[in-house]
């Protein structure tokens, strides 16, 4: 009983009655049948017993009540004793004081005559039940302060404000937190109604249903916006809590929290979450949350996979941080030539993606893209053309699902790539026909170098003035098992980005040094031809001693060959490099700039590099009328500097006579020919040699 939340006074006597009731019956009872010879009963002794174990029953419930009740702190260690003591003492003296009661012991008469001595069990449970009586009083009065403190601090020095809000919503008392947060004086805050305070006005119903469900013990918790005098916004959290007086609850205590900053936290969180760090713009996560969306809505868009040619020779040349300077020109180029209502997000390294709504012509955009980037990027003093090539899929007309439209798009960017670059491609069924899994091509690649299985054609070079062969580039080629041939400008890049570069142009170089060493053994001439050999293979220890060792195996001279390399190398024209680029030119071997005019546009670094020759980038001369003064600025720097100097994409009559008219002496491009393989490079050869003999 003393367990339960006994909640009047009605309930309490029902069950000290009920205790004591259940004492006195078991001890008469059991009396009685030891003693039933010597029962005579004494009435105000019975009724003595009666009061007395009503009194401990209704003493020791109360007792028990406070210290069993877990909703009442530990009592105190002494009173807990004193209160234990107490109840034994009066549970203990209650079994004499009945058995004195109703039983006649020998002599009673005569001893009750001489003295009251049998008095003396009423007495102790008269005393214990006095002092049992006091416990709970003394006991109750030290916790019922304590707890009233405990609650006063509470409030008063809670870190958070605190207000006591009456059932109507009116404010009863705030505590120093409350009058902080709100800028307002206790007095001004007191009878106004808390919906007063917020910006979002919370109506009557959401009000009642706030207070219904506190009333039965729900803490509600609210987050919305306040302004305090001061006029700053904040955000707060508000947690109501009842407030039970006897049962019945008179208000809540509505503890509100600034989370301003909170907010804030979590808002910085969920923009880097969805944005990207670099660049600002939107990230992967978010293009695709905002795609889900779309598609929900069935709205139509179409989805832009866009990639730059030439970033990764640059992020290799001049290092990771520059690399960064420049993902985010093209972060800001990109922004400044599309529409607002577009989406652009970065899905990492120089790849972007765009969402473009239906209500404007994608391939305008594209095209518009690809011109805003046939402009150099200028940074840090340095000249970059970073041509895009852009891979299209549409919803819904190539698929209705996030995972297929990413890679419809990037299948149809490297369509693009295939194309030459710096074009666009919108997806169609076909091009699934010719996919390529880049995971199987890498693996695939690299079992063909190691099997030798890739082939070398060789583009002729041409003397313009005499229109002979002056040499030729080797290019390589793979035709693949499945997919058949599959285009450098995809598997180059591959190559560079599994780190195959290297030993992909090792293999080209054995393989060019072993068909010279034939053409040398059936008598056949061997103009000089070059080879394209990457910035990062001059970073390699044993890379002079490699071509120094071939050229040994394979009995070729140094005069027979010529590496290419990028404009790159001027930038990275350490004091080692130049010093390897001297050592190859001692060993005969020519050296000359790939793509010049794209890059860097450094010219001062021509002077330092130890170099023979410049090639004219084909995109100046496929446009050689408008960029007449470019190619003409270019040839005159060369012969200045005692260069020589080539043309490469060289397609019409027309190219051939500017270039003649402006002192260019070398060309080649599909004028003369295409790369072609090497039997029919040596038929070419022969009928030059041939053709001179009978001239002759």
């Amino acid at each position: 009983m003393s367990q339960q939340q006994i909640s009047d006074t009605k309930q309490y006597i029902f069950s000290g009655i009920l205790i004591a009731i259940s004492i006195l019956g078991s001890d008469y009872l059991g009396f009685y049948f030891l003693f039933k010879d010597y029962v005579d009963m004494s009435p105000l002794l019975i009724f003595l017993t009666g009061a007395l174990t009503l009194g401990s029953s209704l003493s020791i419930l109360r007792f028990l009540s406070q210290i069993t009740n877990e909703n009442v702190e530990p009592i105190y260690s002494k009173w807990r004793v004193v209160g234990q003591v107490s109840a034994g003492i009066s549970l203990a003296g209650i079994p004499y004081i009945v058995l004195i009661s109703f039983i006649d012991f020998e002599g009673f008469a005569a001893l009750s005559n001489q003295n009251l001595n049998f008095l003396l069990p009423f007495i102790f449970v008269v005393i214990s039940n006095l002092i049992l009586m006091l416990v709970p009083d003394l006991f109750g009065e030290s916790l019922l302060s304590k707890q009233s403190e405990s609650s006063l601090s509470l409030f008063n020095h809670n870190p958070d404000s605190v207000f006591w809000v009456a059932l109507d919503g009116e404010i009863v008392n705030v505590n120093k937190e409350a009058e902080k947060l709100t800028g307002f004086s206790k007095e001004k805050l007191l009878g106004i109604h808390f919906n007063d305070l917020l910006i979002e006005k919370i109506d009557d119903k959401l009000v009642s249903d706030y207070f219904q469900r506190v009333l039965i013990g729900k803490t509600a918790i609210i987050e919305t916006k306040y302004i305090p005098k001061n006029g700053i916004e904040l955000d707060i959290r508000i947690t109501a809590v009842r407030i039970i007086v006897k049962n019945n609850v008179i208000g809540a205590y509505g503890i509100v929290r600034d989370i301003t900053k909170e907010k804030k936290a979590v808002d910085t969180i969920k923009h880097l979450a969805y944005s990207d760090d670099l660049t600002g713009l939107p990230n992967k996560r978010k293009l695709e949350g905002e795609i889900h969306s779309l598609i929900k809505k069935n709205t139509g868009f179409a989805l832009m996979y866009i990639d730059f040619d030439r970033f990764k020779r640059i992020n290799d040349t001049f290092g990771h941080f520059f690399g960064d300077k420049v993902i985010n020109h093209i972060a800001k180029r990109l922004t400044s030539c599309v529409e607002r209502d577009f989406i652009i997000a970065r899905m990492g390294g120089d790849e972007f993606s765009i969402l473009v709504p239906t209500t404007y012509s994608v391939s305008e955009v594209a095209e518009r893209i690809g011109e805003s980037f046939r402009r150099p990027l200028m940074i840090n003093g340095y000249e970059f053309l970073l041509t895009a090539s852009i891979g299209i899929s549409r919803f819904p007309q190539d698929s209705n699902n996030l995972v297929d439209l990413m890679k419809d798009a990037d299948i149809a960017m490297y369509e693009a790539k295939k194309s030459g670059t710096d074009t666009y491609k919108i997806y169609n069924r076909e091009m699934v026909k010719q996919k390529v899994n880049k995971l199987e091509l890498e693996n695939d690649l690299r079992k063909a170098i190691r099997k030798e299985e890739l082939s070398v054609y060789y583009q002729p070079k041409y003397n313009i003035r005499m229109n002979e062969i002056c040499g030729s580039e080797a290019l390589v080629r793979w035709e693949h098992p499945t997919y058949g041939f599959v285009s450098p400008a995809v598997f180059i890049p591959i190559a560079e980005e599994a780190h195959l570069i290297v030993e992909l142009e090792r293999a080209v170089i054995k393989e060019v040094f072993k068909t010279i060493q034939t053409w040398k053994q059936n008598f056949l001439p061997t103009p000089r031809t070059s080879i394209n050999i990457s910035v990062l293979h001059f970073y390699q220890e044993d890379f002079l001693e490699f071509i120094e060792k071939s050229l040994d195996e394979f009995g070729v001279l140094g005069r027979n060959i010529e590496i290419e390399v990028t404009e790159s190398i001027m930038v990275n024209s350490e004091n080692e490099i130049n010093s390897d680029i001297q050592r190859l030119r001692d060993l005969g071997i020519e050296i000359s700039i790939d793509d010049f005019g794209t890059g860097y546009s450094s010219l001062g670094y021509l002077q330092q590099l130890s170099i023979d020759r410049l090639k004219i980038d084909k995109s100046f001369i496929s446009n050689s009328f408008a960029n007449r003064e470019i190619v003409s600025t270019i040839i005159s720097m060369a012969k200045n500097l005692n260069l020589d100097v080539i043309a490469e994409g060289v397609e019409t009559q027309e190219h051939i006579d500017l270039l003649s008219e402006l002192g260019c002496e070398e060309a080649q491009g599909f004028f003369y020919s295409p790369a072609i393989p090497k039997d029919k490079y040596e038929i070419l050869i022969a009928q030059q040699t041939a053709g001179l003999k009978s001239h002759l």
